[in-house]
């Protein structure tokens, strides 16, 4: 999550790569080692796996939900006070609707809409004035509203959120680095990503790395017939500080570390993050709900 352009705040939720693997019943080394293979049906699979963990096939809009903490963290030293290695630098929540659409060729077409904002790293309200724990200022946090935009989940499309402006990635097998892993009856989906990136305004390249993990349940997983997969999910990203905050060539990096979930529907998005959109982008959700009329 960086500064910059709304089209790379959506890459909090839309970041998944390559290969899939699945954890057999019995256990032992030889069940260790065939744990990650890819899906039978490839790249394909992996976008089909990924517009189900995301949004719906069956065409209902799917609201979903992400609220974490961001941390800053020092480079280690012998001489580095523990109190000084990590502190929570501020909070972030998000909304991102998102439609399955079926296109031309055939292909799944996500469109979708974001809302991203900041919170306070102590009273957790939304708030665009974020108190800076390294430097004593009050940086300006300015909460972001993504353009309605659709891609395609057709084999050799860009993956989903890719920005506009200049961007490289990691160039895996196929086009998620995706991962299967399962015990008893649930099911984690992984992912990985790992980008180098030049938002515009700024004259250098930024690097970010983003894990993530949806938990669904194993039966859920295997059913073909499920347009939409009920899971959770987390997240992990590494990134440089974030430009707004004047660090940039400070050492250390910060930490984004969320949580999320797919919403039952438009009525079970929290009040203050309908409030702050009300109030930041008004007008900009009412579209969105129409999307299913």
């Amino acid at each position: 999550m960086t500064d910059a352009t709304p089209h790379r705040r959506d890459l909090l939720a839309l970041t998944l790569l390559a290969a899939t693997g699945v954890l057999p019943a019995t256990a032992g080394a030889a069940a260790v080692a065939a744990d990650h293979f890819a899906p039978p049906g490839g790249d394909a699979e992996a976008r089909r796996i990924w517009a189900r963990l995301n949004a719906d096939l069956s065409g209902r809009t799917v609201f979903f939900h992400t609220h974490g903490a961001v941390w800053g963290f020092k480079p280690q030293a012998d001489d580095l006070p523990l109190a000084d290695f990590a502190r929570r630098h501020y909070g972030y929540t998000s909304l991102i609707a998102r439609k399955a659409l079926k296109g031309a060729d055939g292909a799944i077409v996500i469109r979708q809409k974001s809302w991203v904002f900041y919170r306070d790293p102590e009273t957790d309200e939304i708030t665009d004035q974020v108190p800076n724990p390294y430097t004593g200022a009050i940086d300006h946090a300015a909460p972001m509203s993504g353009p309605v935009g659709e891609r395609s989940l057709a084999p050799g499309a860009p993956s989903p959120g890719t920005p506009a402006y200049p961007v490289e990635t990691s160039t895996p097998k196929v086009a998620y680095d995706m991962r299967i892993r399962r015990i008893g009856g649930r099911a984690w989906v992984t992912t990985s990503s790992f980008t180098r990136l030049k938002p515009g305004g700024i004259g250098w390249w930024k690097l970010e790395g983003e894990l993530g993990s949806f938990a669904c349940r194993a039966a859920d997983l295997d059913n073909p017939k499920l347009t939409h997969l009920p899971s959770t999910w987390s997240q992990n990203l590494v990134a440089e500080w974030q430009t707004w905050t004047g660090m940039h060539g400070q050492p250390g990096h910060i930490l984004f570390k969320g949580d999320g979930a797919a919403l039952a529907g438009p009525e079970e998005i929290p009040t203050d993050l309908m409030a702050a959109i009300a109030r930041f982008f008004p007008g900009t959700f009412a579209p969105v709900v129409a999307w299913d009329r």
